[in-house]
């Protein structure tokens, strides 16, 4: 049986204009797809040339890092290029008062000079191959849904297990068209990655959550890492004794720059859009689940703002998660607001019309799919209170960080705690409070369980609080006062003791421990009262949402279909151009120097402009990054390219597949793509290339990183 869903995909070939640019396309099937209207813009390679496994392709160069974001290899060396926020987490680890990277940025100036980063690793796509039938094997229209999911999961697991070859892979198995086909990866994994260089976080952050989203944008969002290997260019852990990584394929890194009409295409990993749910499904999302968690983290932005701006200590250990908090955050606030001025819901709505009008011309259909979307409306008002309470818990009482901690000493305890295991936990402590910070924390405690108790109706305050509040007379402050005196968590020192002397009185101090109270008691009232019946709707949403999904495709076989985004390899292609946000308002679709020092506010951390840079601009030696004929570098550029988290630190190629810059940005206006696509607006923001050289070069005189790219430049 081979899947219709698939010979859909390939069959479509005379597009309507409104999906010209639109989708996020599979490499293997770019022949069958979309490479005809990829040349017709102006693309010059083959599908081979993108994707193959019989000889080095743009693939080879395409990496996915740390299993989040982009990447790319740029040399024969093994040095990648991904965004500076995307290594901001290894950028910290390595900060410190004495020597703080974030602020001031790091150039190694040699290979030897190169930071190791513990726990960070480098993936490359070797293969991906339809299993759909392999999958589907055992699978009948008999079978209850839980009988079908337990035989695809079998089946999975077989599949994994007889793909895993020798040495360090991974095999994943992943869903496409919600769970109507399915594609095997196979990967090559690297764990011996060392920061090259990256930018302050002035340059690698300009503009900070302020322009996030946001255009016209000036961020050299841009980092250097470097792949190390053993000495038979296999993946090893860490050692002195590593050599750089011999790549199959590097990307070629071009000044010829891009103009407006170029083509570009992206190449990596984008992660979760949901292009083709319903109606009732986008309006609990953009108008329920989204304004819940940006009331939310407004609360906790707050706190954490005020604590970082008054301790430069605070604002190095916070740094990771502050952004972490606020990127979704104003993508949410975005998503929402693109919805309304799209009129998106309407849009579902006329999608849905004429899916029953098709439905009710074909008898088949019709007994098929005629009572479709009516349970899926039917279960997505059942489920959104219980949504909306696990809602609520994850991000106001989940948000609190000992109570994070407790969680995880709760595993322990559910297990043998045998020497080894504490020694682990203690080690992940110790990271744990490396950075952290108890007086924010104790705020945040204050605001969330309040957040929550207000927010969520009564019957979900598990016990543990409303014996907290029954005890200090309804006053939150007086509860985390109470608890943060008392735990065994509330320090390393004192949770360290309770761990390796284990006495009595310890054992009872653990198990009696306020924080580990919380996180057992809220998690008992939602495995009693939310889990099991969210848990049952789930699935049945899930089943409906594939059955839709199959439905859509046989009732609407000219339209072109791509299978949603799923962190799996993809390529999105568009050109350079701008777009009008509101009426009378154009934006151009590139940035230069002028507008960092029109932006430059020494009073505003993120519009600070660094000195060198500043230094740099003023002395105006801009040689091969200066864009032709002209007196400046670009920084940042617009194209129409599909794309969505997880496609930061993607190469952005040109006709020939040489490098432009590095995505790392959707304008505000854009974030909605991920549920309504709109080709007049929708844009992805590039660093330009020649930004990333002429700091590198110029501004920071790392000339070394320069010469191992071996530029190419057809401009002089």
């Amino acid at each position: 049986m081979k899947n219709k869903i698939l010979v859909f995909a390939l069959t479509v070939l005379t597009l309507s204009p409104i999906y010209a640019d639109e989708g996020m396309w599979i490499p293997l099937l770019l022949e069958q797809t979309r490479l005809q209207r990829m040349q017709e813009l102006g693309f010059l390679l083959t599908s081979e040339d993108v994707y193959s496994v019989n000889q080095a392709s743009l693939k080879d160069a395409v990496i996915w890092f740390d299993s989040r974001c982009s990447g790319v290899v740029v040399s024969e060396s093994g040095l990648i290029l991904t965004n500076h926020h995307c290594g901001y987490g290894q950028l910290q680890m390595h900060s410190t008062l004495e020597n703080d990277i974030l602020t001031y940025g790091f150039w190694a100036n040699s290979m030897e000079e190169e930071l190791p980063n513990p726990g960070t690793h480098v993936s490359f796509l070797k293969r991906m191959e339809d299993v759909t039938d392999l999958v589907f094997q055992n699978v009948n229209s008999e079978m209850h849904e839980q009988q079908r999911t337990d035989s695809i999961n079998a089946a999975i697991a077989r599949i994994r297990t007889s793909n895993l070859p020798a040495g360090s892979y991974r095999v994943e198995i992943r869903p496409l068209f919600r769970g109507n086909q399915y594609f095997m990866y196979v990967y090559e994994v690297f764990t011996d990655i060392r920061l090259v260089g990256a930018p302050p976080s002035s340059i690698g952050k300009f503009g900070g959550d302020v322009d996030n989203w946001m255009w016209p944008r000036h961020t050299g969002d841009f980092a250097f890492f470097r792949i190390y290997a053993d000495q038979n260019n296999r993946p090893a852990d860490y050692s002195p004794d590593n050599v750089p990584y011999r790549p199959k394929r590097h990307i070629q890194v071009t000044t010829n720059g891009a103009a407006e009409g170029d083509f570009t295409m992206v190449y990596g990993y984008p992660a979760v859009t949901n292009q083709y749910i319903s109606s009732y499904e986008l309006y609990y999302t953009a108008f329920q689940e989204f304004p819940a968690r940006v009331a939310m983290r407004d609360k906790r932005l707050e706190i954490m703002d005020n604590h970082m701006q008054n301790d430069r200590n605070v604002a190095i250990q916070y740094a990771t998660k502050h952004a972490g908090v606020a990127n979704p955050w104003k993508r949410w606030q975005g998503v929402t607001r693109g919805i309304i001025r799209l009129d998106g819901i309407r849009i579902k709505q006329a999608h849905e019309e004429k899916f029953m009008y098709a439905v009710d011309s074909n008898p088949q259909w019709l007994q098929a799919y005629g009572q479709l979307l009516y349970q899926i409306k039917n279960t997505t008002e059942e489920l959104t209170p219980l949504n909306m309470v696990s809602t609520y818990y994850s991000e106001t009482v989940s948000a609190v960080e000992l109570v994070g901690l407790a969680g995880r000493y709760n595993t322990l305890s559910n297990t043998d705690m045998s020497d080894r295991r504490i020694e682990n936990f203690l080690q992940t402590a110790a990271t744990f409070y490396r950075d952290y910070s108890k007086d924010l924390d104790r705020d945040m405690f204050v605001s969330m369980m309040k957040a929550y108790h207000e927010h969520v109706p009564n019957r979900y305050h598990f016990e543990e609080m409303n014996i907290r509040l029954r005890k200090h007379r309804g006053s939150f402050e007086q509860w985390a006062n109470d608890v943060f005196k008392t735990s065994v968590f509330r320090s390393y020192e004192s949770l360290h003791d309770a761990l390796t002397n284990r006495t009595a009185r310890n054992i009872r101090a653990l198990e009696n421990d306020p924080f580990l109270a919380i996180y057992r008691s809220g998690h008992a009232m939602l495995e009693e009262l939310v889990t099991p019946m969210q848990t049952r709707l789930t699935h049945r949403t899930d089943s409906l949402g594939r059955i839709y999904m199959a439905a859509q495709m046989a009732t609407d076989p000219e339209r072109i279909f791509y299978p949603d985004a799923n962190r799996t390899m993809r390529v999105t292609f568009g050109v350079v151009e701008g777009y009008m946000p509101v009426d009378a308002v154009k934006y151009m679709p590139y940035t230069t120097l002028e507008g960092i020092i029109e932006k430059d506010n020494p009073d505003v951390y993120h519009f600070n402009v660094p000195e060198p840079l500043r230094a740099a601009i003023e002395k105006g030696d801009f040689g091969r990054y200066a864009i032709y004929n002209q007196n400046t570098v670009p920084v940042c550029f617009l194209a129409s390219n599909h794309t969505s988290g997880g496609n930061s630190g993607s190469p952005v190629l040109n006709h020939s597949g040489e490098l432009l810059g590095l995505n790392f940005d959707r304008t505000w206006e854009s974030t909605m793509s991920d549920f309504v696509y709109d080709v007049t607006i929708c844009r992805n923001i590039t660093v330009d290339i020649r930004y990333i050289l002429f700091v590198t070069d110029k501004v920071y005189g790392a000339n070394w990183i320069i010469d191992e790219l071996n530029l190419k430049c057809d401009c002089e």
